[in-house]
C-alpha cells in the first residue's frame, strides 16, 4: 500500500514588546482628594518564530479608561480624555482599567488591548500611575510548505471558532492569508480539503479530505499557526507545538490508491 506522509505543525509563541502612550498634567486637589495621572505601556508585537507586528496599535486617544473603588465607578472615552479632563478622585483605592477593541470581536484586523492595575490615591498628593497594556485575545493562520503544495492543489482550510465564526485560508495562493483574531479560550476546530495527485505524479485528479484537528482553548497574545508539511514515509502526523515545554503529536495515514481514502465528489 502506497503512502504519503503529511506533516502539520502548529506553533505558537506569546507576544512580546511595546509602544507607548502620552501623559498629561493634572492640577492640584482639595482637602481630601488626590490627583491622578495615568501613562500606558502598550505590547504591540506577537512573536511566532520572528516578531510580528499587530495593527492597529491604539494612542492614548483611543484606550477606554474605568476607574472603579468603593462606592465609586466611572469611565471616560479615552486615556487622554481623563488627563485632559484633570479629574481628581477621593483619597482610597482603586482599580483603572484600559482597553480597546472587543474581547468577542473575531476576524482579520480585530485585537483587543487590555490593562488594569490597583492605585492607591493619597489625600493632597499627586500620583502617577503607568498600566501596562497587552493583546489579550488571539491569532490563528493556516500555512503550508512548498513541499505540501508541491503535493496538493487547490488546498482549503476552514478553521471554526467556538462562537461559530469561519474563517478560510489558502495555502499558496497569489495573496498571502492573513492571521485571523480569535477570542481568548476559544476551541479552534480545522477541517480542510485538496486535490490529491494521481498515482503517476502527472494530475492532481481527485479530492482529498484532510482528519479533523482541534485546537481545544486559543491562548491569549499568541499566534496559533497550522503548518502542512508532507514527508516521503507511510503515515502523516499533526504536531501541535504550543510552548516549548509542550508538544503533542498525532499521526494519520493518507492511501494513495485511487479507491483508497479520496473523495469522489468533484
Amino acid at each position: 500500500m502506497n503512502m504519503k506522509n503529511i506533516r502539520i505543525l502548529l506553533l505558537a509563541a506569546a507576544a512580546v514588546a511595546a509602544g507607548g502612550c502620552a501623559k498629561n498634567e493634572t492640577p492640584a486637589n482639595g482637602e481630601g482628594y488626590g490627583t491622578l495621572r495615568i501613562d500606558c505601556r502598550t505590547d504591540a508585537l506577537i512573536t511566532t518564530r520572528a516578531q510580528i507586528a499587530v495593527t492597529p496599535v491604539p494612542t492614548a486617544g483611543e484606550l477606554a479608561l474605568t476607574i472603579s473603588g468603593t462606592d465609586y465607578f466611572q469611565t471616560w472615552e479615552s486615556l487622554a480624555a481623563f488627563n485632559d479632563a484633570g479629574e481628581t478622585l477621593p483619597a482610597g483605592t482603586y482599580t483603572a482599567t484600559l482597553s480597546y477593541g472587543d474581547p468577542k470581536a473575531e476576524g482579520v484586523g480585530k485585537p483587543y488591548y487590555y490593562g488594569t492595575k490597583n492605585i492607591e490615591i493619597v489625600a493632597r498628593q499627586s500620583v502617577e500611575e503607568t498600566i501596562p497594556v497587552q493583546i489579550a485575545n488571539a491569532q490563528v493562520l493556516v500555512t503550508a510548505t512548498e513541499a505540501f503544495l508541491n503535493y496538493f492543489h487547490d488546498a482549503t482550510f476552514t478553521v471554526t471558532t467556538s462562537a461559530g465564526n469561519r474563517f478560510t485560508f489558502t495555502p499558496g495562493a497569489e495573496t498571502a492569508d492573513e492571521a485571523v483574531f480569535v477570542e481568548a479560550g476559544s476551541k479552534l476546530t480545522l477541517t480542510g480539503t485538496a486535490k490529491l495527485q494521481s498515482q503517476t505524479g502527472t494530475a492532481f485528479d481527485r479530492n482529498y479530505t484532510f482528519p479533523e484537528q482541534t485546537l481545544e482553548q486559543a491562548v491569549a497574545r499568541t499566534r496559533h499557526t497550522f503548518l502542512f508539511d508532507a514527508q516521503n514515509s507511510g503515515s502523516a502526523s499533526v504536531t501541535i507545538n504550543l510552548y516549548d515545554e509542550y508538544l503533542d503529536e498525532r499521526t494519520f495515514d493518507i492511501e494513495l490508491n485511487d479507491n483508497a481514502e479520496e473523495e469522489t465528489n468533484a
